[in-house]
């Protein structure tokens, strides 16, 4: 045995020697359980995989008359993985790296602007068009202006539609999942917004309503999404994370007044004292450094030692009846559904969604004679009220 092979394999069984991290998936498991497999990696796809991109599926409609059987789409490598760190460490080239060495589809980080708010023609940005006629506390910001002024309110308009974009990725990444039988790597998910927007709320960049009302918000999505199967946790001592950032950082990095070493911290003990302990009761978590995911063959090495059946993990996995999965999966493209789960009422508990007596009225009144009125939308929370967005295409989602 290498010593690579050796070290991977001691790397599932003995837990960090500092405590920082005191989870650990182990390979004791029975015989004839299910584990990933390179063999699947050219598994060729179903004859007739269901266009979940440009349809809906329809429990009665594909299931009872058209024949398609999401179970008989699976095999053992129908697996979501997703991929986690801290602040200021890069995924994306892991993600594509791994998911392309063992055939699975690279999901990346949400990208706010290009999924939520640019129309299909990618001509027209519909925050930049709603921030030309707004007052100023009801501007929405970009990311990079948000390191540069964040306040409550800004705060509560990047992480609303950051929570929207993140459910959107994993719909599709599991509709992807169902349709095709391939697996999913995602670079961060849905699942990581709870630690981000815990950590916001500690640092006091969001108010304790905001955070309520947000965490509220996910609580009633949680039960329709489904967790990873495996969380690969990537770590780096934040001292030299910040280090990094202040050398080689983009320009809102450095001038940013939301990273600092203390917050860089911060999310390292939230990640390792309660998130990460949390997600292990219904996951597989593997840890790594930087120098370690460089070596794909020993991460690979290590994820086929895992048993997907563990009956100790994965409840939402769990099915009485194939139905249910055909159920689950209607309503994941269920656009009905989720757009009432996105109401921008609900906002309307929300104090710093609040604006100015009829600034909204006289706001739309304005941008009826701006030409980026008429938009074309690849907004997908609000297709289904408006039948001129009948003929719509949804954006990609990786």
């Amino acid at each position: 045995m290498s010593s690579g092979v050796a070290a991977s394999l001691r790397r599932i069984f003995i837990a960090n020697q500092q405590h920082r991290l005191l989870i650990v998936s182990t390979c004791s498991s029975p015989r004839n359980h299910r584990t990933f497999s390179m063999q699947y990696k050219d598994t060729e796809k179903p004859p007739h995989p269901f266009d979940y991109v440009n349809k809906n599926y329809n429990y009665f409609r594909q299931y009872y008359l058209g024949g398609h059987y999401t179970l008989a789409n699976m095999h053992d490598n129908t697996l979501f993985f997703h991929v986690e760190s801290n602040f200021g460490i890069r995924r994306s080239d892991f993600v594509k790296r791994l998911a392309n060495h063992i055939g699975f589809l690279p999901i990346s980080k949400p990208d706010v602007d290009r999924m939520h708010f640019i129309d299909e023609t990618g001509t027209v940005n519909s925050r930049q068009f709603h921030n030309d006629y707004c007052l100023p506390r009801d501007y929405i910001p970009s990311p990079e202006e948000w390191h540069l002024n964040p306040n409550y309110h800004a705060t509560v308009r990047l992480l609303r539609p950051l929570l929207q974009t993140m459910t959107y990725q994993l719909r599709m990444g599991l509709s992807h999942m169902f349709s095709t039988g391939q697996g999913i790597v995602t670079d961060r998910s849905y699942w990581s917004f709870y630690a981000i927007l815990n950590i916001l709320r500690e640092h006091d960049f969001i108010s304790q309503d905001s955070y309520d009302f947000l965490l509220e918000y996910k609580v009633s999505i949680d039960y329709n999404l489904k967790m990873p199967r495996l969380i690969i946790f990537i770590d780096k001592d934040p001292h030299a994370i910040w280090e990094d950032l202040k050398k080689t950082g983009k320009d809102y990095h450095k001038g940013s007044k939301v990273y600092s070493l203390e917050l860089l911290q911060a999310m390292d003990r939230m990640y390792k004292e309660e998130w990460l302990p949390r997600m292990s009761t219904y996951c597989h978590i593997l840890q790594y450094n930087e120098n370690e995911i460089k070596t794909l063959e020993d991460v690979v090495f290590d994820i086929e030692q895992l048993n997907f059946d563990d009956t100790n993990k994965f409840p939402d996995w769990r099915l009485t009846v194939d139905v249910e999965l055909e159920r689950f999966r209607a309503q994941l493209q269920d656009e009905h559904f989720w757009t009432r789960m996105f109401n921008v009422n609900r906002l309307l508990h929300l104090s710093e969604w609040w604006t100015e007596p009829n600034a909204q009225k006289t706001q739309l009144g304005l941008m009826k004679y701006d030409p980026r009125y008429y938009w074309k939308t690849n907004n997908w929370d609000i297709k289904p009220f408006f039948f001129r967005h009948q003929s719509w295409t949804r954006l990609p989602f990786y």
